[in-house]
Formats: structure tokens, C-alpha cells, sequence
């Protein structure tokens, strides 16, 4: 039930990406995928062991997946943070958050 979920949250935040026209509501639509993703992942890995990995016995749940959740959030949280910041430039730079603005300025400059 739970991976159904995280799999709609990720398709939610790819509909978002399709539809939006505007960068930051692509980004954060780039976040909400990545959010469903680590939870799904966290959600499998978790049915895998009942304890927590600290005691290390034979019932306990694998700190590999933990280890590569952690990452992968440190990573979300890096790429959101670059990708507000270009989109920080190109406001500043054409006066537009817009991708249909930018796609049309774009295409006069070319001609």
C-alpha cells in the first residue's frame, strides 16, 4: 500500500515537470520526485529487517540502503539548491521565470 503511494507521489512530481511552465514549480516538482523516490526506498528496504542496524544481529535491517538514502538526500538537496540558483540568473538575466518566454526570446535572438 505504502509503495503505491510513494510511486504516485513520484508520478505526481512527473506530471508536474510535464505540465509546469514555470522553472520553479518545475523544481519543486523535481523534488516532490525525488522525495517519492527515497521514500519508496525506504519503504523496501525497511521490510527487509525489524530492528534497527546498530546491534548487528541477525534480525536487523541493512545499513547499505540507509547509507544510500542519506546520500541520495544530500544529493536532492545539492541539485535543488543549484538549480534555484540558475534559475536565480536567468531571472535576473531575462526578467522571465517562464520556459514559454524564455523558449520565445530565445528563438527571436537566433534569427
Amino acid at each position: 500500500m505504502l509503495e503505491r503511494l510513494s510511486l504516485m507521489v513520484v508520478l505526481a512530481g512527473l506530471l508536474g515537470v510535464l505540465v509546469n511552465r514555470d522553472l520553479i514549480k518545475k523544481i519543486i516538482s523535481l523534488d516532490i520526485m525525488g522525495t517519492g523516490v527515497v521514500s519508496f526506498f525506504v519503504i523496501v528496504s525497511r521490510k527487509q529487517g525489524e530492528d534497527v542496524p546498530i546491534p548487528f544481529h541477525p534480525g536487523a535491517a541493512d545499513p547499505v540502503p540507509q547509507a544510500l538514502i542519506i546520500t541520495s538526500i544530500v544529493i536532492g538537496f545539492a541539485t535543488v539548491a543549484l538549480l534555484v540558483t540558475i534559475a536565480s540568473v536567468i531571472s535576473s538575466k531575462y526578467s522571465s521565470i517562464s520556459s514559454e518566454k524564455l523558449d520565445r526570446d530565445q528563438g527571436g535572438e537566433k534569427e
